[in-house]
Formats: C-alpha cells, sequence, structure tokens
C-alpha cells in the first residue's frame, strides 16, 4: 500500500511538473523584456480618478479595490463605492491601472494600443521519492494588448503576438521580426526596444524621438 502511494504521488508531482513546464513555454516574455517602469501617462494632470466604462472620471485621494472568494468585488475613491464592473480603470501615483476580469493591473504603454503588465507569485510544491518536499516561489509575469482604452484585453504571450498586434504597422514589424538572439541583444542594449515597437505603431507608423 505504502509504494503504491509513493508511485501516486510520483505521478502527481510529475503532472504538476509538466503543467508547470507547459505553462512556462506558452509565456514566452520573461520579466523584465518590457520596461515595466516607463511614466506613460498624461503629467499635465496628476490627479488621482477612477475611470467609469462610459469614459468619466470620478476625482479624489486615495483609491482601494477588493476582490476574491470572501470578499466582496467593489472599488472605492475616498470612501466611495463602486462596482468593479462599472470602473474599466484608475490613476494612482502617476500611473494607470485596467481591468482584467476582477482585477486591475498596471498599463506601461498608452496610446492607440496599450500594453499591461500583470504580476503573479507562484508556488509550487513537490516531493520525490524519498518523501522530501520542496517548494518552488517565483513572480510570473503576463502581458496584454488593448486596443483604445476601453477594448478587450489580449494575452500577449510572446514574439509571434507582437507581430499579430503591430501587423499594420510595417516599422513595428520589421523591429520584433527578428531572431531570439537579436532581441535579447537590443533589449540589452536598450530596455525600452520592446515598449519602442508599441510606441512606434502608436505614433502612426512613424520613429519616436
Amino acid at each position: 500500500m505504502k509504494d503504491f502511494k509513493k508511485k501516486l504521488l510520483s505521478v502527481c508531482t510529475l503532472v504538476v511538473f509538466i503543467s508547470l513546464a507547459l505553462g512556462s513555454a506558452v509565456n514566452k516574455i520573461h520579466m523584465g523584456a518590457f520596461n515595466a517602469g516607463n511614466k506613460v501617462e498624461d503629467k499635465t494632470d496628476k490627479r488621482n480618478y477612477l475611470e467609469k466604462n462610459d469614459g468619466t472620471r470620478i476625482y479624489g485621494e486615495k483609491v482601494k479595490w477588493q476582490s476574491g472568494l470572501l470578499a466582496k468585488d467593489k472599488i472605492s475613491i475616498d470612501k466611495q463605492d463602486f462596482k468593479i464592473s462599472d470602473i474599466r480603470g484608475y490613476r494612482y501615483n502617476d500611473l494607470f491601472y485596467g481591468r482584467l476580469k476582477n482585477e486591475y493591473i498596471k498599463r506601461i504603454v498608452h496610446g492607440k494600443l496599450n500594453v499591461y503588465i500583470k504580476y503573479t507569485n507562484v508556488s509550487s510544491t513537490t516531493t520525490d521519492r524519498g518523501g522530501f518536499t520542496r517548494t518552488r516561489s517565483y513572480v510570473r509575469t503576463d502581458h496584454y494588448t488593448q486596443k483604445g482604452d476601453d477594448g478587450i484585453m489580449t494575452a500577449m504571450a510572446g514574439q509571434k503576438d507582437i507581430k499579430k498586434a503591430v501587423s499594420d504597422c510595417p516599422r513595428a514589424v520589421s523591429m520584433i521580426d527578428l531572431s531570439n538572439r537579436q532581441i535579447r541583444k537590443a533589449i540589452k542594449k536598450d530596455p525600452n526596444y520592446l515598449n519602442s515597437v508599441f510606441d512606434v505603431y502608436n505614433n502612426d507608423c512613424r520613429p519616436v524621438n
């Protein structure tokens, strides 16, 4: 019976490992590939606000939101409460966060085509045949594109997705239509390189100074 349990545990561990491997293969844009620290929002208006689905803004100071199985989905500004489904995004401390399902993620490129980044803490526990348990923790980054301020967020997992997103701008396509080695070299030289692909697209397919 003990041997059977060990074999079953090993199979389960293998399934978890394969699932993680497949998940990693889907998302090929590693942390740091995009410059997530760029200030891309309007610098003339530094006020905090919630932005409703129709584009109207509710200004204030303190923004808070909560979502989860044991919490009521809501977002508030200065104690004014709203349903998350009614608020498509909010600005706080010069950063804008757009709604993805029942949460908000940071915008790192702003224009005709927006780019957002989501951070997720991931932990996985595996047990080997000897009964030793190991826990692996890491931060997963996922990226999304959005056409306009009210478009649907679309997952962007790699070079192919970036090319598809900017396909109607030849200049932007040429910037991403490189080998993996060339792209890594370009990012190392210019940490803002992938952001620039979208900046060119948003600048009517013209170079950005």
